[in-house]
């Protein structure tokens, strides 16, 4: 088990880095020096490989997602801490690796975008209730179309030519994203709190 999770990990790295369909598998064997045998031990082929990978980044995703939930109960806080880790970690996949999962593995792909679409809804829409039951949040607004909504710019707003032409580091265009759409759905109470944030993207 540890050697599939090693495998895993400098897969990921190595896809993130060059793009998933220039990656071999026998690039990933002498990256972690193994044989391409035991590679094949672990894995069948490459899209066994890539699947398993997304599958990885995903549970990554839930675990800390989880973890924030746990452990901040300020729905603002909450939501800041969430969405900077969702942004942060989706800018990791760079777009030739997006671009190449796309194209040449879509079932990995559509795994991705499942995951986005129901996941982190799910997520979104449990903050969406903290925040109205803490009295954060109004309630003139459609929670599952906001949700929906910035579940997908957090999927695609780094593949944004418009906005990476800006000459704004992307940190500071992901703190402006995210303060707009909380003003929008937050009560008088709710722009008190995010005005006493300190706005920093914290390290992934």
């Amino acid at each position: 088990m540890e050697l599939v999770s090693r495998v895993q990990s400098t897969a990921e790295r190595l896809f993130r880095r060059f793009g998933v369909k220039s990656v071999t598998m026998d690039d990933v064997a002498k990256e972690i020096s193994i044989s391409k045998k035991t590679l094949y031990k672990c894995f069948k082929d490459k899209e066994s490989l890539v699947l398993s990978t997304v599958e990885s980044h995903m549970r990554e995703n839930e675990e800390a997602i989880e973890n924030i939930i746990q452990t901040e109960p300020n729905a603002i806080e909450q939501f800041h801490l969430i969405t900077t880790y969702l942004m942060n970690n989706q800018r990791k996949m760079s777009p030739s690796m997006l671009y190449d999962l796309k194209k040449y593995h879509p079932q990995s792909f559509e795994l991705l975008e499942k995951y986005q679409s129901n996941h982190v809804v799910r997520h979104l829409l449990t903050n969406i209730a903290l925040g109205r039951s803490s009295g954060l949040y109004h309630n003139n607004f459609h929670a599952e179309i906001i949700a929906k909504s910035f579940s997908m710019l957090s999927f695609y707003v780094f593949d944004s030519e418009e906005l990476n032409s800006l000459g704004i580091s992307q940190d500071d265009v992901l703190i402006e994203i995210i303060k707009y759409h909380l003003r929008s759905i937050s009560t008088e109470k709710g722009i008190e709190n995010i005005n006493s944030i300190e706005w920093k993207i914290k390290p992934s």
